[in-house]
């Protein structure tokens, strides 16, 4: 299973410099992974209590970084949500 799907992995690549929102699903608690996020250039945005993860924003070429930690299980874009 790949942690990112291609087309996204590819936008990331073709703007580097430009901040993307995602959400970042982690093997348990994120909370340990903070410190590294911040270091990375990578603002979290909100730590997932439910299901483990974090909504972030980063430049994209902060956010490939993500890509590289076994504790990241997968990497998707942040729409929102809206009720219908």
């Amino acid at each position: 299973m790949h942690k990112i799907e291609p087309k996204l992995e590819q936008r990331l690549q073709d703007m580097p410099n430009r901040a993307v929102d995602l959400i970042v699903r982690t093997e348990g608690d994120p909370s340990p992974h903070l410190e590294w996020l911040a270091a990375q250039n990578i603002e979290v945005r909100h730590v997932f209590k439910l299901s483990p993860g974090v909504a972030v924003s980063a430049p994209g070429r902060d956010a490939l970084k993500l890509l590289t930690q076994e504790w990241v299980v997968s990497v998707e874009v942040d729409e929102g949500v809206r009720a219908t």
